[in-house]
């Protein structure tokens, strides 16, 4: 069977394997150990991943005997195991998964009581991460002077925290990632950041875009250029987002007969990028109160995920879920300055992304 992209997208973020770093020609071929499971048993087999040398080397993926325990056109669901190994199971198999396709015929096997075990793996880091926060909640902290108002949340919980401000692409904290906003905020969340492949772009760095895309107002600054660009629309500056399939990437196009394209993001770096961001992630949400000229923050909720659906993300920026914002400003003295592009995501749609969480209550 081929190995499509959210296979191979699963394989590497579990730990499984990594078809990037494969060979081709079957001398290459790994086996992973396997439990394959059905309604009426458990099966101990290896499934064999490899790239043939033929087409390119496209991967391929098969579980032996699963002529034995499937027929076509069954779903299989495939599972980390935590051990390096994978568990597949067969979701068509009649009364294994309880409430689908309507069976009430009942199953020898007791799916939950095996998959239980491996989604309640306490997490050291995170129940040191939940008790560092839950120690600095139920007061009121005074707000940091002189930060932007959408950044001022998070940096004092990292400061409370005792935790340096994080802006580079891996986690905060132990392997996840601490995103602070205020709990009545509609603004859109902040995923990550990641500039265009500029080797590959019509449009080759953030000072050539600014300057051509830009525009000048106030006088802080000769030109600047800072907007929301969807998949959904063209912006004010005539800049929207498109998906391309071959080769897959974000493409950033505009409506100017002179700039038709302008940047290009590389999908898989995009999906990498997410997934390394936020293999875990605590989503803090503070209250928020006057207090003279500055404001007062009550850190309350917290809400606990765990690996981004990055096979959603093409999707997601193709109708505007996902928006990237350009934040690009050039000073009278010619110097540019870039704070993203940020790629965010409207709140509603955030279920699209994250699988269900874990919430605290910290009041």
């Amino acid at each position: 069977m081929d190995a499509t992209s959210p296979v191979r997208e699963f394989l590497r973020s579990a730990g499984i394997h990594d078809f990037k770093t494969q060979p081709q020609g079957k001398e290459h071929k790994k086996l992973i150990p396997t439990t394959v499971v059905t309604a009426h048993g458990v099966y101990t087999t290896q499934t064999s991943i490899y790239r043939p040398t033929t087409k390119d080397g496209d991967p391929r993926i098969w579980v032996y005997s699963l002529g034995n325990w499937a027929n076509g056109n069954n779903v299989l669901a495939l599972v980390s195991r935590g051990d390096g190994g994978l568990l597949v199971i067969n979701a068509s198999s009649p009364g294994l998964i309880p409430g689908l396709w309507r069976d009430t015929r009942q199953p020898d096997v007791n799916i939950l009581r095996i998959l239980d075990p491996l989604s309640q793996r306490p997490n050291p880091a995170a129940t040191e991460l939940l008790g560092m926060i839950k120690d600095i909640s139920g007061q009121w902290h005074q707000g940091l002077p002189g930060l932007r108002r959408d950044l001022e949340v998070g940096r004092l919980l990292e400061e409370l925290l005792g935790l340096p401000a994080n802006s580079s692409k891996s986690p905060d904290y132990k392997g996840i990632e601490i995103k602070a906003g205020r709990i009545r905020s509609t603004n859109r969340q902040t995923l990550f950041a990641k500039v265009p492949d500029w080797s590959i772009s019509p449009v080759k760095s953030s000072a050539e875009l600014v300057d051509i895309f830009g525009y000048s107002r106030g006088e802080k600054y000769r030109r600047r250029l800072c907007c929301s660009v969807s998949g959904a629309k063209p912006n004010s500056q005539g800049l929207y987002l498109e998906v391309v399939e071959t080769p897959h990437r974000l493409a950033e196009r505009s409506n100017k007969l002179d700039y038709p394209d302008v940047a290009y993001w590389p999908m898989d770096a995009l999906k990498e990028t997410l997934l390394a961001k936020h293999p875990e992630t605590f989503w803090v949400r503070a209250n928020c109160i006057k207090n003279g000229a500055s404001e007062l923050f009550r850190y309350e909720k917290v809400l606990h995920t765990k690996r981004p659906i990055a096979s959603a993300l093409p999707t997601l920026l193709e109708t505007g879920a996902v928006t990237v914002d350009h934040l690009i400003t050039r000073d009278h003295a010619g110097r540019v300055r870039e704070r993203g592009p940020l790629f965010r995501i409207d709140k509603r749609n955030f279920d699209l992304l994250f699988p269900p969480g874990e919430e605290h209550d910290l009041r």
